[in-house]
């Protein structure tokens, strides 16, 4: 049986491809802050991500409980405005720093052992942005620890060969959160030049394309519609 590491399962995309991969035979470990108790489909570890004893306490269990680990997906995020921490800055630079960087470091650094004892090599995928090569103003603070992100992997990519494949992809609108008014919606499906909201499967089929293609590393996938060219 196949494994996966996934970060930030308990919603959305993390949920999406945590069920995906374990339909497809893989055996799921989620690192994520908080249970679900809908996901009995794949094995839950509790994390405190700006803790490092918590980080390394969830990489010890990982490593106890597998000798080989063919896929590392790093999704956990944390996104907000600038304008909602001007009191609180360095504190929220630090989080986002810890969530985007400094945990895909640790758990890069920790499982590449197992990841390279994977049949045919492991592979790591980080989940970036658009915003990391094309930054939006408003959420300066998060584009910038998720550029930390795509360089990270572009290190890695080189560290790591041949053992283990390192990509990333960088999602554009493909699910908008509950908080996107209206108007915000409209004016992102402007800017986009296949003008829909394409839901997570896009991206679960970007992994199975790193996956399946065994000659690509250190590429950045960009699933996003066309919006990183805009209109």
């Amino acid at each position: 049986m196949k494994t996966a590491v996934i970060t930030g399962t308990s919603r959305r995309l993390g949920a999406y491809l945590a069920e995906k991969l374990s339909a497809e035979g893989y055996q799921v470990f989620g690192l994520t802050r908080q249970l679900n108790p809908q996901q009995q489909y794949l094995a839950q570890i509790v994390v405190d991500y700006q803790s490092a004893d918590s980080v390394m306490s969830a990489i010890h269990q990982v490593q106890q409980q597998n000798g080989s680990i063919d896929l590392l997906i790093h999704n956990a995020s944390l996104f907000e405005k600038d304008e909602l921490h001007t009191e609180d800055t360095v504190s929220f630079y630090q989080a986002l720093f810890v969530v985007h960087m400094q945990l895909p470091a640790l758990l890069n650094q920790h499982l590449a052992p197992q990841l390279a004892k994977a049949q045919g090599g492991g592979l790591i995928v980080h989940i970036t942005d658009i915003y990391s090569e094309n930054p939006n103003p408003a959420f300066s603070l998060y584009c910038s620890t998720k550029a930390g992100l795509e360089n990270l992997m572009k290190s890695a990519a080189k560290a790591y060969a041949p053992q283990i494949r390192v990509n990333s992809i960088q999602p554009g609108p493909i699910m908008f959160l509950p908080e996107h008014s209206n108007s915000e919606k409209q004016q992102v499906m402007q800017q986009t030049l296949i003008a829909q909201e394409a839901g997570f499967e896009p991206i679960y089929q970007g992994v199975r394309f790193l996956i399946d293609n065994k000659f690509v590393t250190g590429l950045s996938l960009k699933i996003d519609g066309g919006r990183s060219l805009g209109k």
